[in-house]
């Protein structure tokens, strides 16, 4: 494993709160818009967080918990290791690919102690990168004009209620949100600018 990983090697996901979906206290329970580029992230439909970002999150520095939960954070990935604090490693545990000429291989990747993340291959399938045996993932705070960019969409803009609702005096059945779980992208082959 190498000491550092070099610039170019990281490829990377912006993820941000999805404002519409209302107050969350649980990255578990919140929703996401995601996109490697500002066009894609108005594009795609909110997503859920799977157990490997969950975990790289809560058990990141910089208190990374309550940024994610109220404006989201940045996924760096790389196909090569490093000693650098923050690097987490998944493993592939399964590859699905499909007969379907312009489907994308998906790949199921696993860490050390059981959460997975999945990834998909990106680009034309025939010049697309093959997806790695190992992927190392790091959280980072988003940068300021990544949240401004977000303010100015009003991607962080919720309801606009302060109406009670019948949760408010009595509990609940929890209620099962089928909302799908974010798949992160595999290595493109080219960079891509978010603004």
């Amino acid at each position: 494993m190498r000491k550092k990983v070099v610039e170019g090697e990281i490829w990377n996901l912006i993820v941000m709160r999805d404002g519409s979906q209302g107050y969350s206290d649980s990255l578990s329970d919140a929703h996401f818009k995601y996109g490697r580029t500002s066009n894609e992230l108005e594009r795609f439909e909110s997503k859920r967080l799977p157990s490997g970002l969950i975990q790289s999150i809560e058990e990141g520095s910089n208190n990374l918990h309550e940024g994610a939960l109220e404006t989201g954070f940045v996924v760096e990935m790389t196909r090569r290791g490093s000693d650098e604090i923050g690097w987490s490693k998944f493993t592939s545990s399964v590859e699905i690919s499909c007969d379907d000429p312009f489907s994308s291989t998906r790949g199921l990747y696993c860490n050390e102690v059981g959460n997975t993340i999945e990834f998909q291959r990106v680009g034309c399938p025939v010049h697309s990168k093959e997806l790695p045996k190992n992927i190392w993932i790091r959280i980072k705070e988003l940068p300021m004009n990544f949240i401004a960019w977000a303010w100015e969409n009003e991607i962080f803009s919720g309801p606009e209620t302060h109406q009670k609702t019948l949760d408010s005096w009595i509990s609940l059945p929890e209620l099962t949100d089928t909302t799908p779980i974010l798949v992160l992208p595999g290595e493109p082959t080219k960079s891509e600018n978010f603004i």
